[in-house]
Protein backbone atom coordinates (compact mmCIF):
# COMPACT_ATOMS: atom_id res chain seq x y z
CA UNK A 1 0.00 0.00 0.00
CA UNK A 2 1.33 3.63 -0.91
CA UNK A 3 2.57 5.79 2.05
CA UNK A 4 3.44 8.95 2.68
CA UNK A 5 6.11 10.12 4.79
CA UNK A 6 6.34 13.77 6.65
CA UNK A 7 10.10 14.87 7.69
CA UNK A 8 11.99 18.07 8.40
CA UNK A 9 15.31 18.68 9.43
CA UNK A 10 16.11 15.58 8.28
CA UNK A 11 13.77 13.76 11.34
CA UNK A 12 11.01 11.60 9.84
CA UNK A 13 7.86 13.84 12.00
CA UNK A 14 4.55 11.54 10.69
CA UNK A 15 3.87 8.54 8.35
CA UNK A 16 -0.09 7.54 7.12
CA UNK A 17 -1.33 4.68 4.55
CA UNK A 18 -3.23 6.04 1.35
CA UNK A 19 -6.10 3.97 0.96
CA UNK A 20 -9.31 4.67 -1.38
CA UNK A 21 -10.00 8.28 0.05
CA UNK A 22 -8.49 11.52 -1.06
CA UNK A 23 -6.16 13.46 1.57
CA UNK A 24 -5.72 16.86 2.09
CA UNK A 25 -2.29 19.01 2.82
CA UNK A 26 -2.22 22.44 4.47
CA UNK A 27 -2.04 24.28 7.81
CA UNK A 28 -5.63 24.11 9.06
CA UNK A 29 -6.61 21.45 11.29
CA UNK A 30 -9.31 20.17 9.05
CA UNK A 31 -6.90 18.78 6.47
CA UNK A 32 -5.56 14.79 6.87
CA UNK A 33 -1.69 16.04 6.61
CA UNK A 34 -1.43 18.98 8.93
CA UNK A 35 1.42 21.47 8.45
CA UNK A 36 1.97 24.16 10.87
CA UNK A 37 4.59 26.24 7.99
CA UNK A 38 3.66 29.91 7.29
CA UNK A 39 4.51 28.96 3.91
CA UNK A 40 1.27 26.82 3.00
CA UNK A 41 -2.18 28.07 2.60
CA UNK A 42 -4.73 26.93 4.86
CA UNK A 43 -5.73 24.02 2.40
CA UNK A 44 -2.48 23.78 0.44
CA UNK A 45 -2.65 20.41 -1.46
CA UNK A 46 -5.21 17.45 -2.00
CA UNK A 47 -3.67 13.83 -2.92
CA UNK A 48 -6.76 12.08 -4.88
CA UNK A 49 -6.77 8.26 -5.57
CA UNK A 50 -7.34 6.89 -9.17
CA UNK A 51 -6.93 3.16 -9.79
CA UNK A 52 -3.68 2.25 -7.90
CA UNK A 53 -1.97 5.67 -8.32
CA UNK A 54 -2.42 8.80 -6.91
CA UNK A 55 -2.96 12.27 -8.54
CA UNK A 56 -1.30 15.34 -6.83
CA UNK A 57 -3.40 18.35 -7.11
CA UNK A 58 -1.95 22.20 -5.46
CA UNK A 59 -5.60 23.91 -4.39
CA UNK A 60 -4.16 27.44 -5.71
CA UNK A 61 -2.13 27.67 -3.16
CA UNK A 62 -0.11 31.57 -2.21
CA UNK A 63 2.91 30.00 -2.39
CA UNK A 64 2.59 26.76 -4.94
CA UNK A 65 3.66 23.03 -4.25
CA UNK A 66 6.75 21.49 -5.64
CA UNK A 67 7.77 18.10 -6.36
CA UNK A 68 11.38 17.03 -6.96
CA UNK A 69 11.87 21.07 -6.77
CA UNK A 70 10.02 22.30 -10.00
CA UNK A 71 6.30 23.66 -9.23
CA UNK A 72 3.16 21.81 -10.22
CA UNK A 73 -0.78 22.44 -10.67
CA UNK A 74 -1.21 18.76 -10.96
CA UNK A 75 0.86 15.56 -10.85
CA UNK A 76 0.60 11.65 -11.08
CA UNK A 77 3.13 11.04 -8.39
CA UNK A 78 5.75 7.96 -8.86
CA UNK A 79 7.44 5.85 -6.29
CA UNK A 80 10.06 8.09 -4.53
CA UNK A 81 8.52 11.25 -5.38
CA UNK A 82 9.20 14.64 -2.81
CA UNK A 83 6.78 17.16 -2.53
CA UNK A 84 8.43 20.29 -0.75
CA UNK A 85 5.99 21.75 1.72
CA UNK A 86 7.73 24.66 3.13
CA UNK A 87 10.36 23.50 5.48
CA UNK A 88 9.12 20.08 5.16
CA UNK A 89 9.10 16.98 2.70
CA UNK A 90 6.33 14.52 2.04
CA UNK A 91 7.91 11.70 0.32
CA UNK A 92 5.59 9.31 -1.69
CA UNK A 93 6.34 5.82 -1.21
CA UNK A 94 4.18 3.19 -3.70
CA UNK A 95 6.96 0.17 -4.58
CA UNK A 96 4.12 -1.28 -6.00
CA UNK A 97 4.55 -1.88 -10.17
CA UNK A 98 4.30 -4.02 -12.94
CA UNK A 99 5.02 -3.37 -16.62
CA UNK A 100 1.14 -3.45 -17.24
CA UNK A 101 0.46 -0.78 -14.84
CA UNK A 102 3.41 1.37 -16.05
CA UNK A 103 1.93 1.19 -19.20
CA UNK A 104 -1.92 2.08 -18.17
CA UNK A 105 -0.13 4.96 -16.21
CA UNK A 106 1.38 6.30 -19.50
CA UNK A 107 -2.06 6.07 -20.87
CA UNK A 108 -3.34 8.03 -17.87
CA UNK A 109 -0.37 10.69 -18.14
CA UNK A 110 -1.66 11.13 -21.80
CA UNK A 111 -5.11 11.64 -20.94
CA UNK A 112 -4.33 14.51 -18.32
CA UNK A 113 -2.09 16.14 -20.76
CA UNK A 114 -5.06 16.28 -23.35
CA UNK A 115 -7.16 17.38 -20.51
CA UNK A 116 -4.72 20.28 -19.88
CA UNK A 117 -4.27 21.09 -23.28
CA UNK A 118 -8.55 21.17 -23.93
CA UNK A 119 -8.57 23.44 -20.41
CA UNK A 120 -6.36 26.10 -22.03
CA UNK A 121 -7.74 26.14 -25.26
CA UNK A 122 -11.40 27.06 -23.84
CA UNK A 123 -9.71 29.27 -21.21
CA UNK A 124 -6.73 30.98 -21.91
CA UNK A 125 -3.29 30.03 -20.25
CA UNK A 126 -3.41 28.86 -16.99
CA UNK A 127 0.05 29.08 -14.67
CA UNK A 128 0.72 26.27 -14.13
CA UNK A 129 0.94 23.37 -16.63
CA UNK A 130 0.14 19.52 -15.78
CA UNK A 131 4.39 18.24 -15.07
CA UNK A 132 4.37 14.64 -15.90
CA UNK A 133 6.90 12.43 -16.68
CA UNK A 134 8.16 12.24 -20.48
CA UNK A 135 6.91 8.90 -22.21
CA UNK A 136 6.72 7.28 -25.64
CA UNK A 137 3.18 5.65 -26.30
CA UNK A 138 3.31 2.88 -28.29
CA UNK A 139 1.31 2.38 -31.77
CA UNK A 140 -1.52 0.93 -30.61
CA UNK A 141 -4.94 0.95 -31.80
CA UNK A 142 -7.89 1.87 -29.17
CA UNK A 143 -11.46 1.28 -29.50
CA UNK A 144 -14.06 3.47 -29.98
CA UNK A 145 -16.65 4.00 -27.68
CA UNK A 146 -19.99 6.70 -26.46
CA UNK A 147 -22.07 7.46 -23.88
CA UNK A 148 -25.63 8.93 -24.08
CA UNK A 149 -27.24 10.88 -21.13
CA UNK A 150 -30.08 9.61 -20.28
CA UNK A 151 -30.52 11.02 -17.14
CA UNK A 152 -29.46 14.87 -15.45
CA UNK A 153 -28.23 17.77 -16.54
CA UNK A 154 -26.84 17.15 -19.95
CA UNK A 155 -30.01 14.41 -20.68
CA UNK A 156 -30.13 13.61 -24.35
CA UNK A 157 -26.97 14.14 -25.36
CA UNK A 158 -24.05 12.00 -26.59
CA UNK A 159 -20.46 12.62 -25.38
CA UNK A 160 -17.73 10.46 -27.92
CA UNK A 161 -14.80 8.89 -25.61
CA UNK A 162 -11.95 10.19 -27.91
CA UNK A 163 -9.48 10.64 -25.55
CA UNK A 164 -7.60 8.60 -23.60
CA UNK A 165 -9.38 9.92 -20.61
CA UNK A 166 -12.71 11.18 -19.81
CA UNK A 167 -14.08 12.85 -16.35
CA UNK A 168 -17.75 12.32 -14.85
CA UNK A 169 -19.21 13.44 -11.90
CA UNK A 170 -19.55 16.55 -9.64
CA UNK A 171 -16.44 18.04 -7.60
CA UNK A 172 -16.56 17.35 -4.06
CA UNK A 173 -19.35 14.95 -4.59
CA UNK A 174 -18.49 12.18 -6.28
CA UNK A 175 -16.00 11.99 -9.54
CA UNK A 176 -15.27 8.83 -12.22
CA UNK A 177 -12.90 8.58 -14.95
CA UNK A 178 -13.60 6.44 -17.97
CA UNK A 179 -10.21 5.52 -19.58
CA UNK A 180 -9.58 4.15 -23.34
CA UNK A 181 -7.13 1.40 -23.06
CA UNK A 182 -6.22 -0.77 -26.17
CA UNK A 183 -8.07 -3.75 -24.90
CA UNK A 184 -11.12 -1.83 -23.68
CA UNK A 185 -12.84 0.92 -21.88
CA UNK A 186 -13.16 1.28 -18.13
CA UNK A 187 -14.62 3.00 -15.39
CA UNK A 188 -12.89 3.76 -11.97
CA UNK A 189 -13.91 6.17 -8.86
CA UNK A 190 -11.61 9.09 -8.48
CA UNK A 191 -13.41 11.05 -5.55
CA UNK A 192 -16.90 10.76 -3.09
CA UNK A 193 -17.75 8.42 -0.94
CA UNK A 194 -20.12 6.74 -2.74
CA UNK A 195 -19.03 4.95 -5.52
CA UNK A 196 -20.35 5.35 -9.24
CA UNK A 197 -22.97 1.55 -10.25
CA UNK A 198 -22.95 0.07 -13.66
CA UNK A 199 -26.48 -1.94 -14.07
CA UNK A 200 -26.79 -0.67 -10.69
CA UNK A 201 -23.75 -2.07 -8.86
CA UNK A 202 -21.15 -0.67 -7.22
CA UNK A 203 -17.99 -0.47 -8.85
CA UNK A 204 -16.28 -0.46 -5.84
CA UNK A 205 -12.24 0.71 -5.70
CA UNK A 206 -10.92 -1.20 -8.72
CA UNK A 207 -11.16 -0.38 -12.18
CA UNK A 208 -14.40 -1.73 -14.03
CA UNK A 209 -14.55 -2.95 -17.80
CA UNK A 210 -17.37 -1.41 -19.41
CA UNK A 211 -19.59 -3.67 -21.86
CA UNK A 212 -21.91 -2.74 -24.62
CA UNK A 213 -25.24 -1.66 -23.24
CA UNK A 214 -23.97 -0.87 -19.67
CA UNK A 215 -25.87 1.80 -17.32
CA UNK A 216 -23.81 3.97 -15.79
CA UNK A 217 -24.34 6.04 -12.72
CA UNK A 218 -22.12 8.87 -11.34
CA UNK A 219 -23.33 11.83 -9.34
CA UNK A 220 -26.56 12.69 -10.85
CA UNK A 221 -26.41 11.48 -14.18
CA UNK A 222 -27.09 8.17 -15.25
CA UNK A 223 -24.95 7.41 -19.21
CA UNK A 224 -25.55 4.76 -21.27
CA UNK A 225 -22.06 2.83 -22.57
CA UNK A 226 -21.71 1.50 -26.15
CA UNK A 227 -19.16 0.76 -28.50
CA UNK A 228 -18.93 2.51 -31.71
Amino acid sequence: MAKLVLSSGGSVLFQCFLDEERVSVGREASNQVVIDDPALSGEHAVIIPVGNDHILEDLQSVNGTFVNGVRVSRHILQHGDVIELGAFYLRYLNPRASAERDFERTMLIAGLQESAEAARNEAGPFPEEARVPAARLASVRFPKGRVRVIAGSRAGGTIELDRVVATFGRPGDQVAVITRRPHGFFITHVEGRRYPRVNRQSIGKEARALQHGDVIEVADEKLEFSLA
